[in-house]
């Protein structure tokens, strides 16, 4: 639970599909919004959720399976933004609108490496960023309990005080 903000990457994300949310788009982000707090979940919008269900152009690739895996294309985090969001500013979590918070080509999985061994929570297959502010939202992270998991589905809410 906690504050949120959300930094829209949407048009990079429409013209590139692999595109890395970078350093550079915090920090631009920062300059009309203001600096990213400590404990802060960050949330980025890409607008990909907008082509669910459609595995094809959500994904890359609607096939399944070991051969599809250098087919997938979807934005995520650079590596080097995940380390910058853990260290520079102290995120509580990190939330995006893809599959996966590595992009869709990634084989190290870096940003997932950086962020939990920091313990910091990624979500994944967010919806509806587009329908919140760029600050001012309360998210609800709720994810299943399953002892010995390292993951688990979540249930998303954001709150708007109006």
């Amino acid at each position: 639970i906690g504050d949120a903000v959300v930094v829209d990457v949407s048009a990079a994300s429409a013209t590139n599909p692999d595109y890395q949310v970078s350093v550079a788009d915090f920090t631009a982000w920062e300059q009309t919004h203001g600096r990213l707090e400590p404990d802060l979940i960050v949330l980025i919008r890409t607008d990909f959720s907008r082509r669910w269900p459609d595995a094809a152009t959500y994904m890359g690739t609607s096939e399944r399976g070991a051969a599809a895996v250098p087919k997938l294309h979807f934005p995520g985090l650079h590596p080097d933004a995940a380390t910058w969001l853990a260290e520079a500013r102290q995120v509580k979590a990190v939330g995006l609108d893809t599959a996966s918070i590595d992009y869709g080509q990634s084989t190290l999985f870096e940003s997932h490496v950086i962020l939990y061994a920091r313990n910091i929570p990624a979500f994944e297959n967010l919806t509806a960023l587009d329908q919140l502010p760029a600050r001012g939202a309360t998210v609800f992270a709720l994810p299943m309990k399953i002892k010995g998991g390292s993951g688990s589905p979540l249930r998303a809410v954001a709150v708007i005080e109006r």
